[in-house]
C-alpha cells in the first residue's frame, strides 16, 4: 500500500509544501481553499508539462542532427 501511495499522491504534496511555499492556505472558506487548491495542482502541472517539453525538444534536436549530418 506504501508503494501505491508514493506513486500518486503524496509526492504532489510534498512538493507544494517543500518546493512551492504552500504550507498554510490563506483564505476563508472552502471554495476560496478550492481555488487555491486548484491554482497550486496546474502551476504544478505546468512545471511539468514544461519539463517534459524541453526534454522532448532536445530529443528531435538530436535526432535532426543525426539525420542531418550523415
Amino acid at each position: 500500500m506504501k508503494g501505491k501511495r508514493q506513486s500518486t499522491v503524496e509526492p504532489v504534496f510534498g512538493t507544494l509544501t517543500g518546493f512551492m511555499g504552500l504550507r498554510k492556505i490563506n483564505t476563508i472558506g472552502i471554495a476560496q481553499a478550492n481555488k487555491v487548491m486548484h491554482m497550486s495542482a496546474t502551476a504544478y502541472n505546468l512545471k511539468k508539462l514544461m519539463k517534459f517539453m524541453s526534454k522532448t525538444a532536445e530529443t528531435m534536436t538530436r535526432q535532426a542532427i543525426v539525420l542531418f549530418s550523415s
